[in-house]
């Protein structure tokens, strides 16, 4: 099978990118491709892509947001599996390899691996112990974007997108991958499996999105994945079991934004 890296970069973090390009350089597997979506910075990533051997395709990706760039990749995607790699992560040696095997013999429409930091020993997220072959609708919403691995043939890049409404350099600054992975599923791509290995390595940040803004980006958030009722619904259930923690967040804000969000969630349109 052939394994298609998409990244999508705003084009700042060179330094990074030459620690990923070198992890992918020394990948045990060699059917794979490299497409990188460029926002800014240009010749410099080109100037980097140049220092090594790998299959690859730079291109330019017009506007801002980690959805637009993405979404320019998947347009140039030719691979059977493909992923979204972040600019700064980096892979174990064998990743590709192991990708690959775990599609041969299970052949999901999503596998889920893991990413680790190796400096400050922690993941991003709080991985369950043990495979999961199939995880539910709501354990899509856990899902990190650079953990999911895809099939083409399930969930075509040409014709699946991210909604460019969402994600880092966007009005609502997260949640793009809860979009794209809950459409999936939605339309039928319940082969979602999840193996406890590490893949990826990324740097630990702590991060929060549940100041204001964010929590304003997630009454349309709720909306989009939900829609309108229920994610009215259970947009009102996150905020109360998130209340405490909102309140120390937003030096003691709660009310206001939760109105906000609301507001916010009633003049989104899906």
């Amino acid at each position: 099978m052939k394994i298609s890296l998409l990244i999508g970069t705003y084009g700042t973090r060179i330094k990074e990118m030459e620690v990923l390009f070198d992890s992918i350089e020394r990948q045990t597997y060699k059917n794979f491709e490299v497409i990188v979506g460029s926002q800014t910075n240009h010749d410099e990533v080109e100037k980097l892509l140049s220092k090594y051997s790998f299959d690859h395709r730079h291109i330019v990706a017009e506007g801002t947001g980690c959805s637009k760039s993405r979404n320019a990749t998947m347009e140039y995607c030719t691979g059977d599996i493909y992923t979204f790699t972040d600019d700064d992560c980096w892979y174990t040696d064998t990743a590709l390899e192991e990708v690959n095997s775990h599609f041969e013999k299970y052949n999901p429409d999503v596998a889920i691996f893991q990413n680790f930091d190796p400096i400050t020993k922690k993941s991003t997220a709080n991985y369950p112990k043990h495979e999961i072959l199939g995880i539910s609708r709501m354990q899509t919403l856990k899902q990190i974007t650079f953990d999911m691995w895809f099939n083409s043939s399930s969930i075509d890049p040409h014709t699946n997108r991210f909604d460019e409404r969402f994600g880092i350099g966007t009005k609502y600054n997260s949640g793009e991958e809860n979009v794209f992975i809950m459409d999936a599923y939605n339309n039928g791509k319940r082969k979602m499996y999840y193996f406890p290995i590490v893949v990826a390595y990324h740097p630990y940040k702590k991060v929060n999105y549940i100041d204001e803004n964010s929590m304003i980006g997630k009454g349309p958030l709720f909306k989009r994945l939900f829609g309108g009722f229920f994610g009215f619904i259970l947009f009102i259930a996150f905020c109360i079991e998130k209340r405490s923690e909102i309140k120390s967040n937003n030096d003691g804000k709660y009310t206001s934004i939760v109105i906000k969000a609301i507001k916010e969630q009633f003049r989104f349109k899906l």
